[in-house]
Formats: C-alpha cells, structure tokens, sequence
C-alpha cells in the first residue's frame, strides 16, 4: 500500500538556483531571494494522506510504502496526531538525504549579495563572507566573518563583526544583546546590553544600554551610553571633528530624537528651496503651493513628536553611576555630557575620568584606580 507524503516546505529548495521574489506591481525583488524557509516550534511540516488525495503533479519522494516519518534532527511526530510531523525548534527546514530536518544554526558559506539576497532567519546565522552594502541580516545570534558595509544588521541576542564595520554612512547594526566589531567607520551601532570595539571607531553613532568599551580611538560621532564609557587610546581629535559623549539617558530616546531632528532638518532645507523657487522668477502656482503645505504640516508633526518623545519619557536616571574613562588622552573639540551637564573636555588630559558632582561634570585622575 502506497502513502502520500504532504509537505508543508519545498523539499526541492536549492540555494544554488534562487530567483528574485515578483512584487504585485508586477516587478521583481533583486533583495528578496527567499535564501531560507523558517519554521517555528510547534509547526506543522509534513502530513500523511492517502496516496489518491496526491495532486497530479506530486513530488515522487513524497510516496512512501510504509507510514513511517523520515524525519531527522528538530522535528518530531505530533503526540496528538501521528499522522503529523510537527516542529521542535525554531529554525529552518530541509529535505536532506530523505531525511526531514530542522536546523537552528543557518551557516552561509559566501558574502550575503545578490546571489544570496537579503537573509531573514529565526535562529543563529554565520555569515562566512562579507555582508554587501544595500542588504540585510536578521537573526537571533548574528557572526560576520567578513567585512560589514553599509548593510543592516538586526539581532534579538547578540553580534559579532569578526572584521570590522566600514559603513559608509549606511550601516545599521542593531543588537539586542551584546555587540562586537573589530573596528568600526561610519556606522550607526545599537546595543542593548554592552558594546566592545576591539580597536578604533571614527565618525559613528552608538547607542549603548550599559557599557561601551573602544580599546583604542573614538574619533568623530557621537556616544550615547546609559551606563558608562571607557576609551583607552584616545578620545577624539581633529578640530574639525566634534566628538560628543552623552551618559544617563534611555539610548534609544536618543536614537529616535536624532531621528526626527534630522528629518526636521532635511524638510526644511526642502520647504526653504520652495519658497525660493515660489519668489520672484522662481517656480510658482499650485504645485510648489501644494507641496509647501504638505511639506510644513510634516514639521508640525515633527515637532509635536519630538514633543511628546521627551514629555513621555519615563525618567529615573541615575546620573550618578555614570563614567566617561579615558587612560589614554583627549584630543580636540570634545563634549562630554551626563544628564543635563555639559563639559568641554580639555584638549591634552591624560588619564582621565568624567562623573557627575552637584549638577556638574567633573573631571579628575587617574582614570582608573590602581
């Protein structure tokens, strides 16, 4: 007697033969390659049916003799029905060697471009290669062997970006956990918990739950950072350059802040030109009127968010737990601010360390108590 093996997933899926998902304008997706088929815990991914109930166009592999599951690791026959292959991890699914198996690790063995597309996966990624300017990574535990370019990276736990991160201004890695990078340019970093650089940042943006840690230089940018923050080469430099460090608020307030201030910012450089082209000379009628409208009800609404952004807040710092420690020097035009003080950090100190006093930030040495 023959059965029908029904499969929930592709079994035939092949990474070496992927296409670029059709959007419903008719277009495709260069980014949207569908490089892996997640699957929760607890789902359904394969049924036995009566061979008659096979569609015509059935996959030979799915009939079988006898009504016995080839299943392997991350799957299991449903207690409550038999005839169920249901899911126990979060991961991503396979027909591999007439075995069904679910995996919680996806290793991708190249850089992440468009031969690969964007990846999304529910568990642990490798990536054994580079990660591409324009593209994506999502994971729960994200590794980057490679160099990180202006690409986004998202990650419920943790990151590790074993060559660096050259972003180019475009690079937004986000990690729930931890996250740690060799070195860093150009970047926008968050991190839930702490933040490590093995050697030097310059020009990013960091926004940092409890710790930051740069083991050489921080130059350029800015470092929002809850808890505290240790530099041990050297804080800033370059008079061109502004360095700012910002302790004792929620990061991602800060985030969203800057967010809305560039958008502000952008909007009315934007509704500035209108008015010139609408002047003397200048483009006029209803289009530019009707774009200059919409364009100063968006800064309204701007505002109001930045607004109620900080009217909401929940507060309760700390001010007082909060370090900037510098063992090496600080170098030119840097702001170091905990709470609502603010200090010009003098160009030269050595062995440093910024708290906060009585309403100020005050500085003394050594940084580290020896």
């Amino acid at each position: 007697m023959r059965h029908y093996l029904k499969f929930f997933f592709d079994p035939g899926f092949d990474r070496r033969k992927l296409t670029p998902r059709l959007r419903q304008d008719g277009s495709v997706d260069l980014y949207d390659l569908g490089y892996v088929q997640n699957v929760m815990a607890g789902e359904v991914v394969a049924e036995w049916l009566p061979a008659e109930k096979a569609p015509p166009d059935a996959d030979p592999r799915a009939f079988y003799s006898e009504k016995v599951f080839p299943y392997g690791l991350g799957c299991t026959p449903d207690p409550g029905n038999p005839d169920r292959l249901v899911t126990t991890v979060n991961g991503y699914v396979a027909f591999e060697n007439g075995r069904i198996t679910v995996r919680r690790t996806l290793v991708v063995p190249d850089d992440v471009g468009f031969h690969t597309g964007n990846i999304v996966f529910v568990g642990d990624v490798t990536i054994e290669g580079a990660v591409r300017a324009g593209f994506e990574v999502v994971g729960r535990n994200v590794v980057v062997r490679g160099l990180v370019e202006g690409a986004r990276i998202r990650a419920t736990e943790s990151i590790v970006a074993e060559s660096g991160i050259k972003g180019s201004d475009n690079a937004v890695i986000r990690a729930g956990g931890n996250l740690r990078t060799k070195f860093c340019e150009n970047a926008e970093l968050h991190a839930g918990k702490n933040l490590l650089v093995d050697s030097s940042s310059m020009l990013c943006h960091f926004y940092v739950g409890e710790r930051l840690a740069v083991k050489g230089r921080l130059v350029g940018g800015t470092a929002t950072c809850r808890g505290s923050v240790y530099v041990g080469e050297a804080l800033g430099g370059g008079l061109r350059t502004q360095t700012k460090l910002l302790l004792g608020y929620d990061p991602e307030l800060i985030s969203r802040d800057r967010a809305l201030r560039i958008k502000i910012h952008r909007t009315s450089e934007r509704a500035m030109a209108l008015r010139r082209e609408a002047g003397p000379g200048g483009r006029a009628g209803k289009e530019a009127a009707e774009e200059l409208a919409e364009l100063e009800k968006k800064l309204v609404s701007y505002h109001d968010l930045r607004h109620r952004l900080w009217l909401n807040r929940h507060g309760g710092e700390n001010f007082l737990v909060c370090r900037a420690i510098v063992p090496g020097v600080i170098g030119a035009n840097v702001e170091i601010g905990i709470g609502e003080a603010v200090m010009d950090a003098p160009d030269g100190a050595r062995d440093v360390l910024f708290r906060y006093y009585d309403g100020d930030v005050v500085m003394s040495s050594p940084a580290v108590k020896r």
